[in-house]
Parts: C-alpha cells; sequence; structure tokens
C-alpha cells in the first residue's frame, strides 16, 4: 500500500516539474517572439521612412 501512495506521490511531483519546465520554455518562446515582432516593427517603419 505505501508503494502506490509513494508512486502517486513520485508522479506528482515530475508532472509539477515537467509543468514548470515547459512553462519557462513557453515564456522564452514569448519574449523571441516579441523581440522579432519588435525588430520587423523598426524594419517596416524604417522602410516606410526611406520610400517617403
Amino acid at each position: 500500500m505505501a508503494s502506490f501512495v509513494l508512486g502517486g506521490f513520485a508522479g506528482i511531483l515530475a508532472t509539477g516539474v515537467g509543468m514548470m519546465l515547459l512553462k519557462a520554455r513557453l515564456n522564452a518562446a514569448n519574449r523571441k517572439m516579441n523581440a522579432a515582432n519588435q525588430e520587423l516593427d523598426r524594419l517596416r517603419t524604417a522602410s516606410l521612412k526611406q520610400s517617403a
């Protein structure tokens, strides 16, 4: 019986760690996307100023 409880606890712990790692990767990807979008906006603005 104790092994089932211990296994359940280990599973919950492993799932929690996995979720934290996935959330960290998602935040990193969102930061990269925001930086890329800001750079694209700057390039678009510069391109519009040059053609005008």
